[in-house]
């Protein structure tokens, strides 16, 4: 289950070590307890587990985009009842059946991807990550990555045809182990820290692919998937042919 939490600002040192390899040493935004690991820190928030299940999120900083992320995704999860297939915020005590379920209550994810997808301790899925998310009169904090993006006006508000586009790249991570046209990506950098000529030329090897995969999908350019399992569910989250996750539903149940 989730934890969303406020907390204080978090810093970063850069520290020198020998052989001329820089590492980063990260300060915890909040006191950690022994049961506490720092899994991730991402745009807005620190990601913690607690007791192996329970995941805390804590804004980086006390700035306004960090805060009102944190307040957005604990607004969100508020709005719903509990349901198995949405992520319990155990802060604000209401959740509520994955994509279909969010849009019932008018709110677009607005970055779908397999990461934001979490297992309970019977193996049910969960949807959380709401911290972008959009919602009646608040538009969304940003869209998704490259292989999650339905190539639109980015200046526009998010829809529900965005989100399904986006939950067929997601469907696509979970049979395939990867991200649609992960091919075109630089590998990630591992164990030691990169240089900032490195982290230069990755950015710039990303763009360049970022791109690439925005081109192909305006271009009605798709990954193959006449071999994967349920590739026409997914093509047809790529190509707009479901109007709705109730829609695509019905179409996986009497398939």
């Amino acid at each position: 289950m989730a934890n969303l939490v406020g907390s204080q600002v978090h810093e970063s040192q850069i520290t020198e070590v020998s052989h001329g390899i820089t590492t980063l040493e990260h300060r915890p935004a909040i006191e950690q307890a022994s049961n506490q690991k720092l899994l991730t820190i991402s745009i807005f928030a620190e990601v913690y587990l607690v007791d192996g299940k329970t995941i805390r999120k804590a804004p980086r900083s006390h700035s306004e985009d960090d805060m009102e992320s944190v307040i957005r995704e604990a607004t969100i999860y508020n709005m719903m009842d509990d349901h198995p297939r949405i992520a319990q915020c155990t802060s604000q005590g209401r959740t509520d059946l994955a994509v279909e379920v969010i849009h019932r209550y008018g709110v677009i994810h607005s970055d779908l991807a397999l990461r934001q997808f979490f297992d309970d301790d019977e193996l049910n899925i969960r949807l959380g990550d709401f911290n972008s998310s959009q919602y009646p009169e608040h538009p969304a904090l940003g869209y998704e990555k490259a292989t999650h993006c339905l190539p639109r006006e980015y200046a526009q508000p998010n829809t529900v045809l965005s989100d399904l586009f986006a939950l067929g790249s997601t469907l696509f991570e979970l049979v395939t182990g990867k991200a649609p046209y992960a091919e075109f990506y630089p590998v990630e950098f591992r164990d030691i820290a990169p240089s900032h000529i490195q982290i230069l030329t990755r950015a710039q090897q990303r763009r360049a692919a970022d791109a690439e995969v925005e081109t192909r999908f305006r271009n009605v350019q798709f990954p193959d998937v006449s071999h994967v399992f349920q590739g026409d569910i997914i093509l047809g989250c790529w190509s707009g042919i479901f109007s709705s996750a109730e829609v695509l539903r019905e179409d996986r149940t009497s398939a």
